[in-house]
């Protein structure tokens, strides 16, 4: 190894004989390098296999969030019109008795649907939700009792965006969808239809 001193070039002597070691040392760097080459090609990788997932499902819930509170403000804002309403009752053996639905409406658009009952011990009222036309949530309260005699109350939401569901509770559980949701989604729609109708037990009690 030599460095310049002016314009005479000096070559130290010590330098000179530590040439071996400099060179063998020089040659354990370069080892180093090529394995932290090839170990930069298996973990990078295996880093974006790790984060990039994480980041889509973090952009999901995010998604889902924003989704569920224009669902809140949409839940909020038809509560607070002032809806005409029409009342319907109906009657199924084995399935409802007084059963009652009322249809609530933003001008000629239903934006949200009652629907409450009882039988035996139990009773319920279930609310439905609309948006141009579409579900968008449901809450459905079921009252019981138990076998000791008290009484039981569950509850039940169903959030929804272009007919797909992106949330379920029970009670304050955020659950998998499960049949009860499927059947939730089919009754919000077949009774939209059954205000043309009036086969409301048709609908409920199937």
């Amino acid at each position: 190894m030599s460095y310049f001193d002016g314009y005479e070039q000096v070559v130290d002597p010590w330098l000179t004989g530590h040439a071996g070691q400099f060179g063998l040392l020089l040659k354990f760097n370069m080892f180093d390098l090529k394995i932290s080459g090839s170990m930069n090609r298996i973990i990078i990788p295996l880093l974006l296999m790790i984060v990039l997932p994480a980041l889509n499902v973090h952009a999901q819930q995010k998604s889902i969030e924003t989704n569920i509170a224009d669902i809140r403000a949409a839940f909020k804002k038809i509560n607070s019109l002032s809806l005409k309403q029409e009342q319907f009752r109906y009657e199924s053996e084995g399935c409802v008795e007084d059963g009652i639905i009322q249809y609530y409406f933003q001008d000629n658009e239903i934006v949200k649907i009652i629907e409450f009952g009882s039988i035996g011990d139990g009773s319920w009222k279930n609310e439905y939700y609309y948006e141009s036309g579409k579900f968008i949530f449901s809450y459905e309260m079921l009252v019981g009792s138990s076998a000791e005699g008290e009484e039981t109350k569950s509850e039940y939401r169903v959030y929804a965006k272009d007919g797909a569901v992106i949330r379920y509770m029970e009670d304050q559980k955020i659950l998998p969808s499960d049949s009860r949701v499927t059947k939730t989604l089919a009754i919000a729609g077949k009774l939209l239809k059954a205000y043309t109708t009036k086969k409301f037990a048709a609908v409920l009690c199937e």
